[in-house]
C-alpha cells in the first residue's frame, strides 16, 4: 500500500474516533457552561435573600454536575467500556456515602435537615459548641454567626446537627446576673434593691432568687424579662451596672463566694467612691449597634422578605375583588390594590438596599 494512502486512512480513522467522542466532549462543555451560568446569575442577582439564592445555586450546581456525568456515560463511543464507567460512577457514589460522616456530604445533608427543621433563622441569637452570636448566613455546608467581638465564625452544619443548639427566642428572653452578699444584710432589703435595679435596666417582671447559702455569703440571682433580644448584650451590662450602683448607694458590699472579710477594728465596708452618670446616659449607643451589624442586616432582610410574601398574597386577594359587579366595591378594591402595589414596590427597593449592604459586608 502506498505511503500516501496509508496516511489518508490513518487521518480518516482519527477523524472517525474524534467524531465518536464529540457528544461526550459537548456534554462536558455544556455542563460546565450551565454551572458557570448559574454562578453568574447568582452574582448578578440584586433582589431577594442572597443566602437563599446561594443555597439554591449550590444544590442546582451539584445536580447539574451529577446529571452531566450520567449523560457523558450514556454517550460514550461504542468502543469504550461503558460498564466500567458505570462501575466507576457507582464506586465514587458509594465511597462518598461511606465517608459521609466526615465529608462534604455530611454537611450538605445536615444543611438540608436544618432547613427542614428551621429551628433558627438569620438574625437569631444562638449558642453551639461554646460559640454564641447572631446568625448571619445559613448555607448548604455551613452556618455563619457573628460573635460579640463582631467576628464571623463559620460552623460546619454537621456540628449544628450533632451538638445542642441554644436559640434565644425572638419573642423575648430572660436576662440575669448573680451577686454574693454577706449574711449581715437582710434578704428583704436586697429583694427590693435588686428589683429596682432590674427595672432601671429596662427589664420587665423582675424577680430575685436565692441560689446558694455559702460559707461566707449568700448567692442571689437577679433576673427579668427582655422583650427585644437584639439588645441582649447591652441589657446584661445595664443590669450588672444597676446592681453595682444600687448596692453602692445602699452601703452594701459585694462579696465573692470565697471572700473572707478581714478588716481593722473600724469594720468599715469597702465601697467604691464617687457616683457615675446614670445608666441611660452610659448606654446611648448599645453594643449591638456595631457588634452585630451583619447579623442585623440579615435579620431585617429575612423580615422584609416575609413582609413581601404577605404583601403579594394580599395583592392577589384584592385583585379578586376587582371583578365585583358593584362599582363602588370595585373602585374601593382598585384603590386598595394601588396602595398594596406601592407597598410591594417599596418592599422590593428595601430588599435591594439590604442586599447591597449585605454584599458590601
Amino acid at each position: 500500500m502506498p505511503e500516501s494512502t496509508r496516511h489518508v486512512l490513518v487521518l480518516a480513522q482519527v477523524e472517525t474516533d474524534f467524531g465518536d467522542w464529540v457528544p461526550a466532549i459537548a456534554t462536558v462543555a455544556i455542563t460546565v457552561i450551565v454551572i458557570l451560568a448559574l454562578r453568574w446569575v447568582e452574582r448578578r442577582r440584586t433582589s431577594g435573600d442572597t443566602n437563599e439564592v446561594h443555597f439554591r445555586t449550590q444544590i442546582a450546581s451539584i445536580g447539574v454536575a451529577l446529571l452531566g456525568l450520567l449523560v457523558v456515560i450514556f454517550v460514550l463511543p461504542d468502543g469504550s467500556d461503558s460498564d466500567l464507567a458505570f462501575s466507576l460512577f457507582g464506586l465514587i457514589v458509594t465511597g462518598a456515602l461511606a465517608i459521609s460522616s466526615q465529608s462534604i456530604i455530611a454537611n450538605a445533608m445536615a444543611g438540608l435537615m436544618l432547613r427542614t427543621v428551621s429551628s433558627f433563622k438569620p438574625g437569631d441569637f444562638i449558642e453551639v459548641s461554646g460559640n454564641m452570636g447572631r446568625v448571619t448566613e445559613r448555607g448548604l455546608f455551613h452556618t455563619e454567626i457573628q460573635t460579640s467581638d463582631r467576628d464571623l465564625v463559620t460552623l460546619p452544619n454537621a456540628i449544628m446537627v450533632n451538638q445542642p443548639v441554644r436559640v434565644v427566642r425572638a419573642s423575648g428572653t430572660i436576662v440575669s446576673a448573680t451577686a454574693s452578699i454577706g449574711y449581715d444584710v437582710s434578704r428583704h432589703q436586697l429583694n427590693d434593691l435588686f428589683v429596682e435595679a432590674a427595672e432601671s435596666a429596662g427589664l420587665e417582671e423582675p424577680f430575685v432568687q436565692v441560689l446558694e447559702l455559702g460559707d461566707y455569703s449568700v448567692n442571689y440571682r437577679i433576673a427579668g424579662f427582655l422583650s427585644d433580644p437584639r439588645s441582649l448584650l447591652a441589657s446584661r451590662s445595664k443590669l450588672r451596672g444597676a446592681i453595682l450602683d444600687g448596692l453602692s448607694a445602699a452601703g452594701i458590699e459585694i462579696m465573692s463566694p470565697m471572700y473572707v472579710a478581714r478588716r481593722e477594728a473600724s469594720n468599715e465596708p469597702l465601697l467604691p467612691s464617687g457616683e457615675g452618670p446614670s445608666i441611660s446616659s452610659q448606654t446611648r449607643r448599645t453594643a449591638e449597634d456595631r457588634v452585630f451589624d451583619k447579623a442585623d442586616i440579615a435579620s431585617k432582610l429575612e423580615e422584609t422578605k416575609r413582609n413581601l410574601t404577605e404583601a403579594q398574597e394580599n395583592v392577589e386577594l384584592l385583585r379578586l375583588e376587582l371583578d365585583n359587579d358593584d362599582p363602588e366595591t370595585a373602585e374601593r378594591a382598585q384603590r386598595a390594590v394601588a396602595r398594596a402595589e406601592r407597598r410591594l414596590e417599596n418592599l422590593g427597593k428595601r430588599i435591594e438596599q439590604l442586599t447591597e449592604s449585605q454584599q458590601a459586608e
